[in-house]
């Protein structure tokens, strides 16, 4: 092969990749209401995904992506400690739990900070806000595996902020994370098709328009 043809394989190829990274940019910051453009089903085209991981539970036991197959599930990832987003992702992420109860779609939560957030201290947390965790899972165990998901996975950052330092739940310090503050509506094929902003909250009533629809097969 000659290296001008190379050259314009290589062009092409490095194209292709940075028109599929845009697209992901653009669906991870899409705000409000979704369009036909910006539907659940052109956000699965992205390949965003929850990839294999071997956990521990809010119970202590062992986890593994297996637990999400075969069902719909709204996901997303906080650490207890946490002063800012989290509090708030979890209260929509309760609101939705409680306006589609007795629907087939389960939650699932992901720790961030496995060394603080053991089993134990999930249940206290879920407990504060009144969850049911016969619906509703907690998720830590090993960080390297949770921010491979975050970052291979669904294309995001989880990061130590060293120079924003925050009080735990015991009264010692610790550096803030900063972590995706969104919501995800993940197939039975562990594909996400739905992003959805914590910060908005007319956005709990699009997730939950969308897991009705999913779940009714429109």
């Amino acid at each position: 092969m000659s290296k001008p043809l190379r050259v314009l394989i290589f062009i092409c190829v490095l194209g292709l990749a940075c028109s599929a990274g845009a697209l992901v940019a653009m669906m991870l910051n899409r705000q409000g209401p979704a369009t036909p453009e910006q539907s659940p089903v052109s956000i699965a085209d992205t390949g965003l995904r929850i990839l294999p991981f071997e956990l521990i539970d809010h119970n202590g036991d062992t986890a593994t992506e297996s637990d999400l197959e075969d069902q719909w599930t709204v996901v997303d990832f906080i650490f207890t400690n946490c002063p800012g987003a989290c509090p708030v992702m979890t209260a929509r992420m309760a609101e939705a739990a409680n306006r589609l109860e007795g629907k087939p779609v389960r939650f699932a939560s992901f720790s961030i900070d496995e060394r603080r957030d053991t089993p134990e201290r999930l249940r206290e947390f879920a407990e504060g806000y009144g969850i049911d965790l016969d619906r509703w899972t907690f998720y830590t165990g090993d960080d390297e595996q949770t921010r491979r998901m975050v970052a291979e996975g669904l294309m995001l950052i989880v990061d130590e902020e060293a120079d924003n330092e925050i009080s735990a739940h015991d009264g010692s310090k610790m550096k803030n994370i900063q972590h995706p503050t969104r919501l995800f509506l993940v197939s039975p094929e562990l594909k996400v098709v739905g992003l959805y902003s914590s910060g908005d909250p007319s956005e709990v009533d699009r997730l939950v328009a969308d897991v009705e629809s999913v779940l009714s097969g429109e």
